[in-house]
This record gives C-alpha cells, structure tokens and sequence, in this order.
C-alpha cells in the first residue's frame, strides 16, 4: 500500500467495545440529561454505565391471605415463629369470613320467610276485605279489593321469578 492510500484511512481510537445495552442505557441517560457525563473520563464514564446495567429492579405480588414459600421462610428468620403465626392468621380470618357468610345467608333466609308469611297475612286480608264487602252489598268495591290483591301478589310472585332467573 502507498502512503497516501494510508493517510485516507481513519485512525481509530483503541478504545473496548461498549456493549449495545450500556450504548442504549448511555442515549437514555443523555436524553434525559444532556451534561451528566460532562468532565467524566471514559474510562469513569464505563464504570457508571457498568454500575447502572447490573441494577436490577425486583418486584413481587401476590394475591390471597398467605405470601410465597420464601417470604414466609423470610418472616421465619425475622419473627420467632413468624410463618406459623401467619398460617394461624390466615385459618382465623378463613373461619371468620365463613361465619360471616353464614349470618348473611341464614338472615336472608330468614327474610324471605318473613317476606313469604306477611305477603301470605296481607294476601288473605286483603281477600277476606273483598268477600265481607262483596256479602254486604258492595260487590263492586268488594271485587276491585279482593281482585287488586290476587293480582297484585301474583304479580309480584311472577316479577321475583324473572328477577331470579336472571341472576
């Protein structure tokens, strides 16, 4: 090769390969700050690059009364006992909520019981209102009473069914 063949050819810097995730960390930072790397050395400028890549971020979620197996090893190694205290928690809190179902499933049983013999006084009430005024001359009165309530329990029967089974 000649000379002037070599003064064409760029003069590259011997300077370590970066790798494409500390180049895309770098334009991150950059956009973010333009100055952060100013009157930082190469060399320091790798190392916070470097230092920067290996932090990883670590996050854990569940869902439920207990944590993962090695939480719970974790809170045994914290507090005397602790898994098996959290173990009893989560029994106490499962026995509770059952209890409170059911309350709430023997009250609404009890209501709809209650519901079903006032419907039923009110029902024969309002139909035995009908027959004594119907036997004492008032027939039409009487008629409109006694019709009303069967109509109307009947009614209200059909509607909760519907209701029901669209549930």
């Amino acid at each position: 090769m000649s000379r002037k063949q070599e003064s064409n050819t760029p003069i590259k810097k011997s300077q370590p390969e970066v790798p494409e995730e500390l180049q895309e960390i770098e334009e991150e930072l950059i956009s973010h700050n333009p100055d952060i790397f100013t009157g930082i050395n190469a060399k320091k400028k790798a190392e916070i690059l470097k230092s920067v890549f290996t932090v990883t971020i670590q996050q854990k979620s569940h869902s439920g009364p207990l944590p993962d197996p090695e939480s719970l090893i974790s809170y045994n190694s914290v507090i005397p006992d602790g898994a098996n205290r959290i173990m009893t928690m989560a029994e106490k809190q499962q026995d509770h909520r059952m209890a409170m179902e059911m309350m709430v499933v023997g009250s609404h049983n009890f209501q709809s019981k209650l519901g079903q013999i006032f419907g039923l006084i009110i029902g024969l009430f309002g139909i035995a209102c009908g027959t004594f005024l119907a036997f004492n001359g008032h027939t039409t009165v009487g008629g409109i009473v006694a019709g009303g309530t069967v109509i109307s329990l009947v009614s209200v029967f059909v509607l909760g069914k519907k209701t029901q089974n669209k549930e």
